[in-house]
C-alpha cells in the first residue's frame, strides 16, 4: 500500500479575516486640539493599529479606553470583539457583539464576526445564522458568502458551495480562496475540466500559494496526467520549499508512474528534511517491495509504524513483506492491524492467506 498525502481545499485562517474586517473599521481623524472625545478617537485608532500588529491585550486596553469615553461607540466594541476572539475569550466577545448590534443593528460587520466566534466556540448552528444575517444585510458580503461555501461543502452540498464560493468571486474578482475552493467542490463533483481551470485563475491571481499547486498537482494525478501533476507539484515545492506535502505527492507521482528511481529521490529527500516522516519511510518500504528487497521493505515499514502507530498503510505493506519472507502469523497479524485501520484492501489478504480470521 503506498501512502500519500493530499489537501482537498484550504481553510481561511482567522487573521487573514480579521484584517479583511478591519479593512471597513474606518480610522477617525483627530484634531490638533485634544478634547476627551478625540482622545478616545486616538486610543480607538490606536487600537486598531495594536489589532493589525497581533498585540491583543494593547487593543483590548486601547478599545476599553475609548469606550470609557464614548460607550456607544460601536466600531469600538466589535474590534475589541475580535481582539478577545483571537485571545479565544469568546464570552467577552459576545458580549461586545451584542453590545454593538444593540447600538447598530444594521452592520452587517458585526454579524460577520459574530459568526467567527461562533465558528471558534464550534457551535455551528449559531454561526450559520450569523452568516445568513450578514447577508441579509449585504448580500455582497464575500467572506460571508466564502464561509457559506465552506459550510455547504463541509455538509457535502457541492452544488450550493458551489453557488456560494461564486456569490463571494462575485464581488471579489481576486479572491483566491474562493476559487481554489471552488475548484475543490468542482472537482468533488467530478468537473475536472472546472476544477483545473478554477485552481488556474487562482494562480494568475496569485502565484505564491503552493497549496494551490499541490491541489492543482493532485487534480493532475487522479487523472493520471504524470507530467502535469509532476510539474505541479515541482512548483510548490519552488514556490515553498518548506511545503513537504508536495514533495511526498510527487515522489507517489512517479512512483505510479513507474519511475521508481526518482520516487526513492523524491522520498529520501524528504527524510533529509524531515526524518520522523511516517509516510516516506512507508513509501521507501512500497518501493523495496517493487525491487523484491523484502528484508528492507520490513526494515522500512516497521520505522514508519514506530514513528506512526495508526499508519494502516504501513501495516499493509510489512505484511507482504513479511509473507515472502514466510513469517506466516508476522503477517496476517499486520493485514488485521491494517483493516482495523481502515485499510480495506487488508481484507483480500487476511481472506486468502490468514485461517483465523
Amino acid at each position: 500500500m503506498f501512502s500519500t498525502q493530499f489537501m482537498i481545499h484550504k481553510l481561511l485562517v482567522f487573521f487573514m479575516l480579521f484584517t479583511a474586517v478591519l479593512r471597513a473599521q474606518d480610522t477617525v481623524k483627530v484634531a490638533a486640539e485634544i478634547s476627551p472625545e478625540q482622545m478616545a478617537e486616538q486610543d480607538y485608532n490606536k487600537g486598531l493599529a495594536s489589532l493589525k500588529s497581533n498585540d491583543f491585550n494593547t487593543a483590548i486596553d486601547l478599545f476599553s479606553k475609548c469606550l470609557a469615553v464614548k460607550p456607544t461607540f460601536d466600531k469600538a466594541f466589535v474590534n475589541r470583539a475580535i481582539a478577545f476572539t483571537q485571545m479565544k475569550r469568546y464570552n467577552e466577545a459576545l458580549a461586545d457583539i451584542y453590545l454593538a448590534t444593540k447600538i447598530n443593528p444594521q452592520n452587517p460587520e458585526t454579524y460577520f464576526n459574530k459568526s467567527l466566534i461562533f465558528l471558534g466556540m464550534n457551535q455551528r448552528d449559531s454561526q450559520n445564522v450569523a452568516l445568513d444575517m450578514c447577508l441579509s444585510l449585504n448580500g455582497g458580503h464575500s467572506e460571508a458568502a466564502y464561509y457559506k461555501g465552506l459550510m455547504s461543502y463541509q455538509d457535502h452540498d457541492v452544488d450550493k458551495a458551489i453557488g456560494y464560493f461564486t456569490m463571494a468571486i462575485a464581488t471579489r474578482p481576486n479572491y483566491v480562496y474562493a476559487y481554489n475552493d471552488r475548484a475543490s467542490a468542482k472537482r468533488a463533483k467530478g468537473d475536472y475540466a472546472g476544477a483545473v481551470s478554477d485552481y488556474e485563475k487562482a494562480l494568475i491571481i496569485d502565484n505564491s500559494y503552493a497549496f494551490i499547486y499541490n491541489n492543482l498537482g493532485s487534480l493532475h494525478r487522479a487523472g493520471k496526467n504524470y507530467p502535469r501533476a509532476i510539474e505541479a507539484y515541482s512548483k510548490a515545492f519552488e514556490v515553498d520549499p518548506k511545503y513537504l506535502m508536495a514533495l511526498n505527492n510527487r515522489g507517489a507521482t512517479y512512483f505510479e508512474s513507474g519511475d521508481l528511481k526518482s520516487a526513492q529521490s523524491d522520498f529520501e529527500e524528504l527524510l533529509k528534511k524531515d526524518a520522523n516522516n511516517s509516510f516516506a519511510y512507508n513509501n521507501l518500504s512500497s518501493i523495496a517491495i517493487k525491487n523484491t528487497d523484502y528484508k528492507r521493505a520490513k526494515e522500512l515499514a516497521t520505522k514508519s509504524i514506530e514513528l506512526d502507530p495508526k499508519n494502516g498503510a504501513a501495516y499493509y505493506n510489512r505484511g507482504i513483506a513479511r509473507q515472502m519472507l514466510r513469517e506466516e502469523e508476522g503477517c496476517c497479524a499486520d493485514w488485521k492491524k491494517a483493516f482495523q485501520l481502515g485499510v480495506d484492501g487488508a481484507k483480500a489478504f487476511i481472506n486468502a492467506s490468514c485461517t483465523d480470521q
